[in-house]
């Protein structure tokens, strides 16, 4: 929740008043002989207080408001916080020279002084800025995930921990717990009670499978079209239009420029100053210096050099002014990003732990399409967790798989120009977990291609068929593999044993159905050497859990 500077209702200073409430803070602190590192705390809260009218969407609930202030006055966690310390305590000395100047009857120096805090404090302010507009977003963001994935309802649920909680790693923990861990925990729940799982032999295991739809159908998806903030609006179009995309570019170049001083420029990634640069495009002083910048470019290209002396120096000292203000907001924004994302990713390891390196690549980037693949592979990962330490003790006994096979209609694969029933078999097999979908037996492209080679199957069907591999959703399997032989190299009483590892999952009233050849599932394979899976990305097409 948040508030643009006419929603403050917070009396606006002039210039000279802000200056006398900053030496009057100083003073004080002076007097009480205050540590360096408390003087520029108790600043930068003072510039927050005073300016807090002039932030745009600054927030209105108190622990929203700490998180701003956190992020700003903390002194270690990210490469950004030697700027900001660089700033105020630069703007420290000058308030004492200025203070001094003014005393003297220094018109002249005071004047210039003035001048130098004035420009010191616009950098400060827009460091907060870029730090208020990036939480926006992340906070935006994830409500609209919370009601587009668990419904109207679920925002009360959001909303209590926003007002509970400021954005660190307790916020992300709690949010974890509510909308994940409590989600997989009911779904599981109800599909032990509703016995909705099989138990089969396959091959050298005992398979206790369940099915990613069933935990997927705990959610409460809504259909209704969500309206966007206008931080969410200028984001979005800072990634999907041509000019939105051409600043962001730019801005990008500025904010690699500016970084590059800092003696940690090494600790922030491309990744990381890209996302900065589209959160720099919500200010407004992102336009105005690329429409100055543009001019300029203009203007060497034609050869335009008729302007005076001082016209050059004033144009080039406002050009500066506007660079500098666009590196502050950007390495605002890079701060807030880093460190929400920081404490997102620790919060995280509680619940995925083994597959916490899988989604790594995604830190720093809280887009909504981001969100959405984190919220899926949370849900299934988590799953895998809490199944895995159901058997833990077995160790390597017992091991926890995702597998899966894309997902299509059958009217869209028998719309398909030239497809025959022959063709249809080779390539689908029924998905009797689902009615009128099938599966396509190959596991990736490569196998694709041969299949459809060997099939010598028109260019039109190719492409069809490569276009429905391109779009198709994924039936995912969660599967508890038992090791039958390394059981019974670890007992002598192999039924009783079983039983207890069923009993412990839940299903052991579920009578064991015959495994036929052994074979696995011909609607979901297993692999071939199951132990040694490697794992998977957010993308990737299996994951495994050894416990």
């Amino acid at each position: 929740m948040s508030a643009s500077s006419s929603e403050s209702g917070s009396p606006q200073l002039d210039k000279n008043q802000r200056l006398a409430a900053y030496q009057q803070k100083l003073r004080i602190l002076k007097e009480r002989s205050a540590l360096r590192e408390v003087m520029e705390r108790d600043l930068l809260l003072e510039f927050i207080r005073v300016n807090h009218g002039n932030i745009s969407e600054y927030p209105l609930l108190k622990a929203q408001q700490a998180s701003v202030i956190e992020l700003l006055c903390a002194r270690a966690g990210h490469p950004g916080y030697e700027y900001i310390h660089k700033q105020i305590a630069g703007f420290i000395v000058q308030l004492g020279h200025y203070e001094k100047a003014v005393r003297a009857g220094d018109t002249g120096r005071a004047d210039e002084l003035r001048t130098g805090l004035v420009n010191t404090e616009s950098m400060l302010i827009k460091c907060v800025q870029g730090i208020v507009y990036a939480m926006a977003l992340i906070t935006d963001n994830f409500e609209e995930i919370v009601l587009r994935y668990f419904g109207k309802d679920a925002l009360r649920e959001y909303s209590a921990l926003i007002e509970q909680h400021e954005l660190d790693e307790r916020f992300w923990r709690a949010f974890v717990q509510q909308f994940i861990a409590k989600r997989v925990a009911d779904a599981h729940g109800a599909i032990l009670a509703g016995e909705r799982f099989t138990v089969t032999k396959e091959k050298s295991f005992l398979v206790i499978r369940f099915l990613f739809d069933d935990i997927l159908a705990g959610l409460n998806p809504t259909n209704q079209v969500i309206e966007k903030t206008r931080i969410q609006k200028s984001f979005i179009a800072s990634r999907t239009e041509f000019e939105g995309r051409r600043r962001v570019k730019l801005l990008q170049s500025v904010l690699s420029r500016g970084v590059s001083e800092l003696s940690q420029a090494a600790d922030i990634g491309d990744g990381e100053i890209l996302q900065a640069a589209r959160v720099t495009c919500i200010d407004p002083v992102s336009e105005i210096f690329e429409k100055l910048y543009e001019k300029r470019a203009l203007a060497r290209a034609s050869g335009e050099g008729s302007i005076g002396e001082d016209e050059r120096r004033q144009e080039q000292t406002e050009f500066r002014f506007l660079l500098d203000q666009v590196v502050a907001v950007g390495l605002g924004a890079a701060i807030a990003i880093g460190r929400t994302s920081d404490h997102f990713y620790h919060a995280l390891a509680e619940f995925v732990p083994d597959q916490i390196e899988a989604i790594r690549p995604l830190a720093k980037d809280f887009s909504i399409p981001t969100l959405e693949k984190l919220l899926f592979f949370l849900l299934e990962n988590h799953t895998v967790h809490i199944l895995a330490e159901t058997g833990r003790e077995e160790g390597g006994k017992i091991q926890v798989r995702s597998g899966r096979a894309r997902r299509v209609s059958v009217a869209a694969v028998d719309g398909l120009p030239g497809m025959s029933k022959i063709r249809k078999a080779q390539l689908f097999a029924n998905d009797a977990t689902r009615q009128g979908t099938l599966l396509f037996k190959l596991k990736t492209g490569k196998q694709l291609v041969a299949a459809m080679d060997m099939l010598n199957l028109e260019s039109e069907l190719k492409e069809s068929i490569a276009s429905l591999w391109g779009k198709a959703l994924f039936r995912v399997d969660i599967m508890v593999l038992i090791n039958l032989e390394q059981v019974a190299r670890t007992t002598t009483n192999l039924k009783a044993k079983l039983a207890g590892i069923l009993q412990k999952y839940g299903v052991a009233k579920r009578p064991q159905e015959p495994g036929g050849d052994g074979a696995a599932d011909p609607v979901q394979p297993l692999p071939d050497a199951p132990a040694q899976d490697e794992g998977r990305s957010v993308d990737g097409t299996e994951s495994a859990s050894e416990t």
